[in-house]
């Protein structure tokens, strides 16, 4: 009796094992594909989250979830949902790396965009910095009109706002001096007359789901 039992134990403990590495495998596969699909809520008059970063073969769904029809029209022509009525959806597939924008034709202030970046690229410190950082250099550089100071930024919020800002030496609160938008590399290019004074850091807006970016204090060299 003992060696039966023992057998049996020993299959149910099998058994178990195989029904919990069946349910991981499950479950791994429905996270691989629940990542490759990201959701565009169409509210009131607004698409949320309205600046939308992906990589390439991910699918981005939008849905009507307001009270009005709306559609979701490519402003250069890639794709085009028609009429959306409420609860309705539409999927698009992107595969080109870029910057897409958009907008309803019946709510012509409806706008947004969809940062498609190359597979990979928005983890990869050579090409866009680590993901939870911006990274700022300043160099001096002849303009038009005298001296100027460039500050080059680059973060992984493709087509984020960027705002420049100024602590003057007496000053005791930041204050704006130059905006720009990230490119679809998370680049930009700002620039301030060589004579400011006082100390500088960059603000990168977070878009689509990401974080704030704040950079380290500067000071230009004078």
């Amino acid at each position: 009796m003992g060696m039966p039992e023992l057998t049996s134990r020993r299959l149910r403990r099998l058994a178990a094992a195989i029904a919990a590495c069946a349910a991981l495998t499950l479950g791994l596969a429905a996270a691989s594909t629940a990542s490759s699909e990201v959701d565009v809520a169409i509210v009131s008059r607004a698409y949320q989250p309205q600046a939308l970063t992906i990589e390439a073969g991910q699918t981005v769904t939008w849905t009507n979830r307001g009270f009005t029809p709306h559609t979701v029209t490519a402003l250069g022509g890639e794709f085009d949902s028609g009429r959306l009525n409420v609860g309705e959806s539409f999927k698009v597939t992107f595969s080109t790396p870029g910057t897409f924008a958009y907008k309803c034709e019946i709510h012509p202030s409806m706008r947004g965009t969809v940062t498609v970046l190359a597979p990979g690229a928005a983890s990869s410190p050579g090409l866009l910095g680590p993901a939870q950082s911006v990274q700022v250099r300043l160099v001096k550089a002849r303009g038009a009109h005298g001296q100027l100071t460039l500050v080059h930024v680059q973060a992984a919020h493709p087509a984020a706002r960027v705002v420049l800002e100024l602590r003057s030496p007496k000053a005791s609160s930041w204050r704006i001096v130059a905006r720009a938008h990230l490119n679809a590399l998370g680049k930009a290019t700002l620039s301030i007359g060589a004579s400011v004074r006082g100390r500088l850091r960059v603000v990168v807006e977070g878009t689509g789901g990401l974080p704030l970016l704040i950079s380290k204090t500067l000071t230009p060299s004078h």
